[in-house]
């Protein structure tokens, strides 16, 4: 029987699933694949997670370097439309250049953020991508707590008003001893007898 090398095998299978129509699989289907292969359940459920985790962090990678690449564009606009202007404002004060060293000093903060914007620091953006992923999950969490909270406190407000109205309810019915009651009785009978 032919011994493969992990490599070889990974190879293999990338080989032969680059040949099938399959675009997706169902996480369960993966999972009830590789028990079959003799791989451990556990370790595709690692797998998986960590892929997603992944995919996770290169999303939110994407979403930094698209708002820095819209910001870099709003400030290049910028750039043109108040350069533009001071500019003219410069031709028509005189002789005197002095829009240049605006031009210049502008010019320097444009290429800073050009930088940052088309050529990010892969570490750095990395690390900004998992605290701001890691400060949405706390702001979940503390959303869910805050919502959990809420609910208790409606639910205890709710039983304290049905309680304080059945003891207003009570404490407004007439209250009648039993020989009182007895006693009503007979009266109320002999008022319809002498009617």
């Amino acid at each position: 029987m032919t011994q493969y090398t992990r490599d070889e095998v990974e190879e293999i299978l990338r080989r032969a699933l680059e040949t099938q129509p399959l675009e997706t699989l169902s996480h369960a289907d993966l999972v009830a694949s590789a028990v079959e292969a003799g791989i451990d359940a556990e370790d595709v459920e690692a797998a998986a997670r960590q892929i997603g985790e992944e995919r996770e962090l290169r999303a939110e990678e994407e979403r930094i370097v698209g708002y820095r690449k819209k910001r870099f564009l709003q400030s290049i606009y910028t750039f043109v439309v108040v350069n533009s202007g001071l500019f003219l404002i410069d031709i028509m004060s005189g002789p005197d250049w002095w829009v240049q060293w605006v031009l210049g000093g502008w010019g320097i903060m444009l290429a800073l953020g050009a930088r940052r914007a088309l050529i990010p620091d892969r570490a750095r953006l990395r690390a900004r991508a998992r605290r701001r992923i890691a400060k949405r999950r706390r702001g979940n969490w503390e959303k869910q707590v805050r919502k959990e909270v809420d609910r208790a406190i409606q639910i205890g407000v709710d039983a304290l008003v049905d309680a304080a109205s059945r003891k207003i309810a009570d404490r407004d019915r007439p209250r009648v001893r039993v020989g009182d009651v007895v006693e009503a009785e007979v009266v109320e009978e002999t008022r319809r007898n002498r009617h």
